[in-house]
C-alpha cells in the first residue's frame, strides 16, 4: 500500500517547475561544448584548457567539437537549436555579439536565442601604432590625427570584429575621422600595420606582440580595458585619455534558451570553481587573460550591455547588417 508520506512527495515533485525535478542529477551524461571556430584559436585553447577541471567538478567527460563557418554562426545555429538540458553548450564571446548585429544571415539572436552559463576570462585589447608615425601616447595621436582626417588608416580583423567595433568607438569618442580597411583575421591586421599598409590596429595581446613592441617595429599606446590591466600594467588605459572608454574582450559559456535555471547554476558552479584554481589562473595568465568568475545572471547582463554599445556604435558610424 502508498503511504499518505508517499503521496504527498510524490505530489509535491510534481508540482516542480521543469528541470528542477532533475537538477540534484545533473549532469547524467557527457557534456558537449561547441566552438564556433577553428581549432587553436582564442577561445577553442581557453575550453580545452577548462576540460580537466570541469570534468572533476561535473564528474562526467567534457566533449570539445569545433563547428566553423560563417563567422561563427554555423556553431552557435547548432547549439541554439540543440535540446535546452545543458548538454550541449557554446563558447561564446564578443563575436557572439557582434555577428549577429553584423550579418543577416546570422541565424540567431544573442540575448533572445542563447541562456548565459558563465564568463571565464577577459583580456585588453591594445591599441597598436606604426612608429612611423611621431606619437607615444593615446592623446599625442588624438593631436596628430585630429587635423589630418581620412589620412590614417586602421585595420581590424574583418567587419563587425570586436577590433573594427572598438576603433570605431575610439574615433567617435576622439573625434577622428581614420579610414578603416578590412582584413582577413587579426594576424593579417597586425602584419599590415608591421609592413606599414596601415598605421594603426585594435586587437588582442599576444607573446608576438610583445615582441615586437620590445624591439620597436610596434608601438603600444594603451590598452582597452576600463582601467589598466594586470596583464600589461606599464601600458596606460585608453580611458585615461578617453574617460569612459573601456572594451574588453571576453570568454564565456552559453546553453541554449530554455535551459532550467538549477541546470545553468550547476554549470556555473563548476566554471567558477574551475577557475578559481591557482593552476587554472595560472593557465589563464599563460594566455593573455584573467579570470572572470560570476553569477549567470551577471554575465547574461554583460552580453546585453555588450549589445546596446554595439548597436550605438553602429548606428553612429552608419554601419548596417548586411
Amino acid at each position: 500500500m502508498i503511504s499518505r508520506r508517499h503521496l504527498v512527495a510524490s505530489a509535491a515533485l510534481a508540482a516542480l517547475p521543469f528541470g528542477t525535478a532533475r537538477a540534484d542529477s545533473f549532469p547524467g551524461k557527457p557534456i558537449r561544448i561547441v566552438v564556433p571556430f577553428a581549432a587553436g584559436g582564442t577561445g577553442d585553447l581557453l575550453c580545452r584548457t577548462m576540460q580537466e577541471p570541469l570534468q572533476r567538478f561535473l564528474g562526467q567527460p567534457v566533449i570539445v567539437e569545433n563547428r566553423l563557418g560563417a563567422s561563427g554562426s554555423v556553431g552557435t545555429q547548432h547549439v541554439k537549436n540543440a535540446a535546452a538540458d545543458g548538454y550541449t553548450l557554446l563558447q561564446v564571446g564578443n563575436s557572439t555579439v557582434t555577428t549577429a548585429l553584423m550579418q543577416k544571415a546570422a541565424g540567431y539572436d544573442a540575448i533572445r536565442d542563447l541562456a548565459a552559463v558563465a564568463n571565464i576570462a577577459t583580456t585588453p585589447m591594445v591599441f597598436l601604432l606604426n612608429p612611423v608615425i611621431k606619437a607615444d601616447s593615446i592623446a599625442e595621436l588624438i593631436a596628430y590625427a585630429k587635423p589630418r582626417p581620412g589620412e590614417l588608416e586602421y585595420a581590424s580583423a574583418g567587419r563587425g570584429s570586436l577590433g573594427h567595433l572598438t576603433n570605431e568607438l575610439f574615433n567617435q569618442m576622439a573625434g577622428l575621422k581614420m579610414v578603416y580597411v578590412p582584413y582577413q583575421g587579426s594576424s593579417q591586421a597586425t602584419n599590415a600595420v608591421l609592413a606599414g599598409e596601415v598605421k594603426v590596429v585594435i586587437t588582442t595581446p599576444s607573446d608576438a606582440i610583445n615582441a615586437f613592441v620590445a624591439t620597436g617595429k610596434l608601438r603600444m599606446l594603451g590598452v582597452s580595458s576600463p582601467q589598466r590591466s594586470p596583464l600589461l600594467p606599464g601600458v596606460p588605459a585608453i580611458a585615461e585619455t578617453l574617460p569612459g572608454f573601456g572594451v574588453n574582450a571576453w570568454f564565456g559559456l552559453a546553453a541554449p534558451a530554455g535551459t532550467p535555471p538549477a541546470v545553468l547554476a550547476r554549470l556555473n558552479e563548476a566554471v567558477n570553481k574551475a577557475v578559481s584554481e591557482p593552476a587554472m589562473q595560472e593557465k589563464l595568465k599563460r594566455l593573455g587573460m584573467t579570470p572572470a568568475p560570476g553569477t549567470s545572471a551577471a554575465f547574461a547582463q554583460t552580453i546585453r550591455s555588450d549589445q546596446q554599445i554595439w548597436i550605438k556604435v553602429m548606428q553612429q558610424a552608419g554601419l548596417s547588417p548586411e
